[in-house]
């Protein structure tokens, strides 16, 4: 074989090469705009925002097409599955749902009872409280000719669940006048559920004091009561 023939031989064998080249690149491309255009999976997406805790409802959820290369395997796919779940924390309009974003509703495992109540907005922590957060619920009742006023703290860290929109209220004993009440629904034990219902009933006011994040301290008998009585100074520490 002369050089001449050996030339055409090898021109012959690279042309070749790259035409099995190019027909592999041109299948890797088409098999990758399949997967992106090609099979479609359903997910469902935030069509308005939600705060945490907030329960999950099917009308607050769009299906939206997207290709199945980029759905998480997570995604959630049908509004079935959200039944009693709540937002595990706060997600703006347009977010695709995955299951982890989604918890449970709190509050109501055995034993915990969800007790709702209207509670004053101007001593209810008014606009600060939302659902999610741990409250002290704070009642005055009044005295008597023997006994002093006591201000008490009857439920200690309640965990909030739901919190309505205002209403107005009327007085009683004066129908003329009327305030804002703010209905804010709890997680609670029996026994916190009962001590409510009993505070409601006959306290002269009541309030919520929004504890800080993380704060699950437990009050001691001392700092649950307060009569009027002067606070006590702080204990010295011990040297």
């Amino acid at each position: 074989m002369n050089p001449r023939q050996r030339r055409g031989v090898f021109l012959l064998v690279v042309t070749s090469v790259l035409a099995v080249a190019v027909f592999v690149g041109v299948l890797y491309y088409v098999r990758t705009v399949s997967t992106q255009v090609g099979p479609m999976t359903t997910v469902l997406q935030l069509n308005r925002s939600v705060t945490a805790l907030e329960p999950i409802e099917p009308e607050m959820l769009d299906e939206v097409q997207v290709p199945e290369r980029w759905a998480s395997a997570t995604a959630v796919h049908d509004a079935r599955s959200v039944r009693n779940l709540v937002a595990a924390t706060d997600y703006d309009e347009g977010t695709v749902l995955q299951s982890g974003m989604l918890i449970g509703r709190p509050g109501v495992q055995p034993g915990f009872r969800e007790v709702a109540i209207l509670v004053d907005s101007e001593t209810g922590v008014a606009g600060k409280v939302e659902p999610g957060d741990h409250v002290d619920i704070i009642a005055t009742m009044a005295g008597t000719e023997t006994t002093k006023p006591v201000s008490r703290v009857w439920v200690s860290n309640a965990l909030v669940l739901e919190v309505g929109l205002p209403r107005t209220l009327e007085n009683p004993d004066d129908l003329s006048e009327t305030t804002q009440g703010l209905p804010v629904t709890f997680a609670l034990t029996t026994d916190d559920a009962l001590t409510l219902a009993y505070v409601e009933s006959f306290s002269v006011k009541m309030r919520l004091a929004l504890r800080g994040a993380g704060d699950e301290e437990n009050l001691s008998p001392e700092e649950r009561v307060y009569d009027g009585t002067a606070p006590k100074p702080p204990a010295k520490a011990q040297g």
